[in-house]
């Protein structure tokens, strides 16, 4: 997948061009304030600064005959039995009331009738390198035109959404346009360490997530001097959202998946140097006939 390709090729320019900026901070520390600020003397507050009930008196509940009856009269008995007794209620098939658990069933079943008909545009855009929290700037416009030159396309419906259930789901919504059916999905955070499977979790379920980048981080291990503590990198997606528009026939005619993704190493160590963090942020977008768009 791009994005583990896309990783080996950062995390290699982070450990090459920015030892610098790895090496924690050594400038001495900033004298604090220790001056105590003298604290308000609250001893002095009166007991009876809050108002006492003078009146001695409490509410008397209403007299028996004072009770207003809610019981309809007669005439009013004649306008509620109008309807009649057999008459049924008919439920809405609406999508905009449809509940999570069937908005889910609709999209899973227009991404398997679509799935081999098409083929899906993936476009991965940086947004941030920190080291030891500061940000390498240099970086981005280099990953900028690396991933311009590496957009690809992959066949069919992107997400592992044969196991898309409705507790992946942090919210959805369904309703028409036109004659097409819109499906609207924000699915909750996920947090993966380095082994986890694409299509695994929320998002996973829904848009393919990063995978197994220990692999990758393995490898770059047996060709640079790298010590990765494994145990505490995460990677965190977050605003990930579905969209796409379905039409009567019950195949995606466009959509868009999309999620921010945050890559990050802790503890580690880069030509014998120790890093404290690498945090890469980048969000994953992938669309098929042009993105989403309504009728």
């Amino acid at each position: 997948m791009l994005i583990k390709k896309f990783f080996a090729f950062i995390l290699s320019i982070l450990l090459l061009l920015s030892l610098a900026a790895c090496r924690k901070n050594e400038a001495p520390d900033t004298p604090q304030d220790t001056t105590v600020k003298a604290e308000p003397d609250v001893s002095q507050t009166t007991e009876n600064s809050l108002p006492e009930d003078t009146t001695g008196t409490t509410a008397e509940a209403p007299e028996a005959s004072d009770t207003v009856s809610t019981e309809p009269s007669k005439a009013d008995k004649s306008e509620v039995s109008s309807v009649p007794a057999n008459a049924t209620t008919k439920k809405s098939d609406e999508p905009s009331d449809w509940t999570t658990e069937k908005i889910v069933e609709a999209y899973k079943t227009a991404a398997k009738r679509t799935h081999s008909s098409v083929k899906s545009q993936h476009r991965i855009e940086m947004k941030e390198v920190l080291v030891n929290g500061k940000e390498i700037g240099f970086v981005v416009p280099i990953m900028s035109a690396f991933l311009k030159s590496n957009e690809t396309d992959k066949d069919g419906i992107t997400g592992g959404y044969d196991s898309l259930t409705a507790s992946d789901v942090a919210s959805a919504k369904a309703y028409r346009n036109g004659s097409a059916l819109v499906i609207e999905m924000t699915m909750k955070k996920q947090v993966s360490g380095p082994s986890e499977d694409a299509n695994s979790g929320s998002v996973g379920h829904a848009v393919t997530a990063v995978g197994d980048i220990g692999s990758v981080a393995k490898q770059l291990e047996d060709k640079l001097p790298l010590e990765i503590n494994y145990d505490e990198t995460k990677i965190t997606y977050t605003n990930a959202t579905v969209q796409v528009l379905i039409d009567p026939n019950g195949k995606i005619v466009n959509g868009t998946w999309q999620y921010t993704v945050d890559i990050r190493l802790d503890n580690y160590k880069a030509f014998g140097q120790p890093v404290d963090s690498t945090s890469i942020v980048m969000v994953n977008t992938l669309t098929v006939n042009g993105g989403f768009k309504k009728m």
